[in-house]
Order: structure tokens, then C-alpha cells, then sequence
């Protein structure tokens, strides 16, 4: 079990400011933070050290754009030599626009750190572009965002996509929607960390309650986006006074 934790946030603006939530969860992990909380000494002796590295090619004194018109502020750049391999313990890897193309210097940190193998990837999202492009995948089981599964699979045929909230194929942990990412790092926090201190902090975050399987399968989760275009088709017709028919697109994970 771990007895720190060094752990990097891959920033690739814009990302969906959800996805990086789950870091917050490490944050909880501190001595600072249970001590702060007024928690009974035996709790708060359970706390391990954690350091954060925020990371983008813009390199710091820069911010990250994130949904919701915020950002975040950058502490190391792709060359920083805290966040080279074997620096970090953990690289979470928040989702960004579906549709960028990551630059190559992104991918070849990424590359460096899968070859280094001692790197956990925590991917959220649509953090599974990323990882796809950098070659993460490939002969991996992982998961992805329900609705953009079909585009996941067609785009890296190398990796085995399966519809789970989370899924773990050795270092490589990814997660399904926005929100799944923090299912990931309550699984994550009970493989890394002592599991009073894993349980301790999934408490006080309300969160691991969820399995690794969805509660609806796949045709009853289209019927229910099949039924919420309907209903706002139904409520423009009500509007204008004419149909309003919805550009044909894949249904996606929210992302902009």
C-alpha cells in the first residue's frame, strides 16, 4: 500500500470540469485535510502524503480552460523533470473536446510514461481519446462514454471496449461518463492506499456506492434518449408551432 502518492493531472484544454474532480478525492487523502476536519486521531493517522502536479504543455504561470468558465492553474510543464517518468505515481487524465487531435508532445509524454511502466493512467472520460491516440489502448479492455462507445471502437480498433462504469486492465484504469470518473478513483483508492483510509475517504466523499456495472442495459439507456429527444421535439412543435427536427448526430457523453 501506497505511503504517498505523486500524482500528475494531464491538462489538454478545454476539458470537462467534472472529469477532473476526481483529484480532489486524492486531496482528501492528506493529513492537512483530516486534521482540518477535526477527525479523532486514530482517523487522521491514517493520512499519507500527496503531491499534485498539474501539467500542460503551456507550462506554469499559465491556466487550462474547463467548462463551466473555469480554469485551472498549470504547475509543470510536458518537460518539468518532477512529472518525467518514474517521478509519478499516478496520471489523471481528465476528458477533453472529443473531437481534438492531441499534439504530438502530449503523446509522446504519454508514450514515455506507458513504456516506463510505473505510471498508474486514471482516464476519464473522454480522456479515452487521448490515451487512444497515444497508443494506451491497444490489446486493453477499457471503457468509454456510453453514447460514444460505437465511435471509440470504430476509431481504436486495437483496444476491447466494454459498457461498464469502470474498468482496470493492469495499469490502465478508464472510466464511462463524466461523473464515472468518480466511481474509478473509489475503486482506485481501494487497490492503492490502506483500505481503513480508502474507506475513511470514500465516506467523507459519499462516494463507491455504485457497482462497476450500469443498472440499465443498453436498450433501455437508448429508449431513454429516444424518449428525451422526442419530448423536446414535442415541446418546440409546442413552441413554434411547427416540428423542429434534430440534426442526426451519435448521441455523446455531454462534451462540448
Amino acid at each position: 500500500m501506497a505511503s504517498h502518492l505523486r500524482i500528475g493531472v494531464l491538462l489538454v484544454p478545454p476539458m470537462q470540469l467534472l472529469d477532473a474532480s476526481p483529484i480532489d478525492v486524492f486531496g482528501i487523502l492528506t493529513p492537512e485535510y483530516l486534521e482540518a476536519c477535526g477527525l479523532p486521531a486514530p482517523l487522521t493517522k491514517l493520512a499519507i502524503p500527496v503531491s499534485i502536479h498539474y501539467i500542460a504543455a503551456s507550462g506554469p504561470g499559465t491556466y487550462a480552460s474547463m467548462t463551466a468558465s473555469a480554469s485551472l492553474p498549470v504547475t509543470d510543464s510536458l518537460s518539468s523533470p518532477a512529472v518525467q517518468p518514474g517521478q509519478l505515481d499516478t496520471l489523471l487524465i481528465p476528458g477533453p473536446d472529443p473531437n481534438l487531435v492531441p499534439d504530438e508532445d502530449v503523446l509522446t509524454f504519454l508514450r514515455a510514461h506507458k513504456d516506463a511502466g510505473q505510471t498508474d493512467f486514471l482516464v476519464i472520460c473522454t480522456g479515452s481519446f487521448l490515451a487512444g491516440y497515444a497508443g494506451l489502448l491497444d490489446g486493453k479492455t477499457v471503457t468509454g462514454p456510453r453514447g460514444l462507445l460505437d465511435r471509440l471502437r470504430k476509431k481504436f480498433p486495437k483496444a476491447k471496449f466494454v459498457e461498464r462504469r469502470w474498468e482496470r486492465d493492469g495499469r490502465l484504469w478508464t472510466s464511462a461518463g463524466i461523473t464515472n470518473g468518480l466511481d474509478l478513483a473509489a475503486a482506485y483508492l481501494h487497490y492503492k492506499v490502506q483500505k481503513e483510509l480508502a474507506d475513511l475517504v470514500c465516506a467523507m466523499a459519499e462516494i463507491g456506492d455504485r457497482g462497476q456495472e450500469y443498472d440499465s442495459g443498453k436498450v433501455s439507456n437508448v429508449l431513454w434518449w429516444i424518449w428525451l429527444i422526442q419530448r423536446a421535439v414535442f415541446k418546440g412543435w409546442r413552441k413554434t408551432g411547427r416540428v423542429v427536427v434534430p440534426p442526426a448526430a451519435p448521441l455523446s457523453s455531454g462534451k462540448p
